[in-house]
């Protein structure tokens, strides 16, 4: 199967499919999109790739590209204003229930993260709700960290990030043998994790200890760029 860049054509099925997610899933799992904002990101604002399978979407994912004047996650992270114009949103995906469990949330990002630069931007910024296990998870696991904890899009949400500049092992800021002063935090314990986050340290991997799920948290590198301010 092939991820393509979906058109105007496909606009309905996308708006379809995340209002079909949205009611299988919690209040406050994830951001309620309105239909201006899945038109605007198929071209101004950014891009939406995603797949169909026997005539269905069945997957999509909405890679945000800022513009000057539009909502930049960069704001939440106090990046410089030199800095906005290279960010890139890792933002929504949606699969659809006949095919879950396959990896496509993972597979998406990864997708994305990909095609960032090639539009100029090599700081991927990204939220997830801490007690949406599945989306934080696989932004883990594709390199992105934790560097936040806010109120967000009517939810508690994690800021996460990753730079993607290439010939960079960017790599280095999330491996468990680049980290210092590693601690495993409960995920549930929003607070401790804050502390962690004020101490300079950075939620990198997941992992379950006993049926419980925790977050490590550690001091790494610094970023291309410099580590988020705080």
């Amino acid at each position: 199967m092939q991820i393509k860049r979906l058109q105007d054509r496909h606009l309905a099925d996308i708006i379809a499919l995340h209002h079909l997610v949205l009611a299988g899933i919690p209040a406050g799992f994830a951001a309620r999109e309105s239909d201006d904002f899945f038109a605007g990101h198929l071209d101004q604002s950014g891009r939406i790739f995603g797949i169909y399978a026997e005539g269905t979407l069945m997957v999509y994912g909405v890679l945000g590209l800022p513009r000057p004047g539009d909502a930049n996650f960069g704001n939440d992270h106090h990046l410089p204003t030199e800095l906005l114009p290279k960010v890139a949103h890792i933002d929504g995906v949606a699969v659809h229930p006949a095919w879950r469990g396959q990896g496509w949330q993972r597979k998406m990002i990864a997708f994305r993260l990909a095609q960032a630069p090639q539009f100029g931007r090599d700081i991927a910024l990204s939220t997830a709700a801490p007690a949406n296990r599945p989306s934080v998870i696989s932004l883990l696991s594709c390199g992105l960290s934790i560097r936040g904890i806010v109120e967000k899009f009517g939810g508690t949400r994690y800021l996460m990030r990753r730079d993607l500049v290439t010939g960079v092992n960017n790599d280095t800021a999330i491996s468990a043998d680049a980290m210092t002063s590693s601690q495993w935090l409960i995920m549930d314990d929003l607070q401790q994790q804050q502390q962690a986050l004020a101490q300079g340290r950075i939620g990198y991997a997941f992992a379950q200890t006993d049926g419980i799920d925790m977050i490590a948290y550690g001091r790494a590198t610094m970023d291309h760029y410099g580590r988020v301010s705080k």
